[in-house]
């Protein structure tokens, strides 16, 4: 049995895998109220099912401001190979893993400061859905135009697949017994500037 299982089987969760924006209020309706479409932001490319088993190590960038028990519960995760990969980006490309992170899984500026990287393994096994990151093309906030990013994946060195874990905080509300509650234990954390994060941004 999975932790998250009920999570995985609701087809919103593949829908969030997919970069769709499930959020009611985003939704595109029917003249009775029935959701129609989802916008779709970034996500990944068809995400098929990975189970994650016990002891399974995973790392995970979240905001610098995000508290530690929320960061555990987030639903973008990568595996170990995956992480070295972007490590030995970083090293390649002279600058910082936040920085390497953002251009191997899409992650813009106007989604994340990427100011935390969690590593943590799993207490119980998960089911995730595993994919390489998609095009990334959302509204600015203030309305001007597009936030826009290119995923890479016809470069070996840029293809990277991610995971995408449902449910994680659904887990935690169920095991509010521990410390940091839920399916995974935080193992360490890191905490990066600004500076660090963004070094050398420039979209491509």
């Amino acid at each position: 049995m999975f932790a998250n299982q009920a999570a995985f089987n609701d087809p919103l969760s593949r829908m969030q895998a997919l970069g769709k924006n499930t959020r009611p209020s985003a939704a595109f309706v029917s003249p009775s109220g029935k959701p129609l479409i989802y916008p779709q932001t970034g996500g990944m490319i068809n995400p098929v099912r990975e189970e994650i088993r016990t002891g399974t190590v995973l790392y995970r960038f979240a905001g610098g401001s995000t508290k530690l028990a929320d960061a555990v519960t987030g639903g973008w995760w990568v595996h170990q190979k995956e992480f070295d990969q972007i490590c030995n980006y970083a090293k390649q490309k002279n600058t910082t893993v936040p920085m390497a992170a953002r251009m191997l899984c899409c992650v813009p500026p106007e989604w994340s400061d990427m100011g935390t990287l969690v590593r943590a393994t799993a207490r119980e096994p998960l089911l995730a859905y595993k994919g390489l990151g998609n095009n990334v093309s959302q509204p600015t906030t203030d309305g001007l135009g597009n936030v826009n990013m290119t995923a890479h994946n016809h470069i070996a060195a840029l293809r990277l697949p991610q995971l995408f874990i449902p449910g994680l905080a659904d887990v935690a509300k169920s095991s509010a017994d521990r410390v940091l509650p839920g399916a995974l234990l935080v193992e360490r954390h890191w905490k990066f500037t600004k500076e660090e994060a963004n070094r050398g941004w420039l979209y491509i």
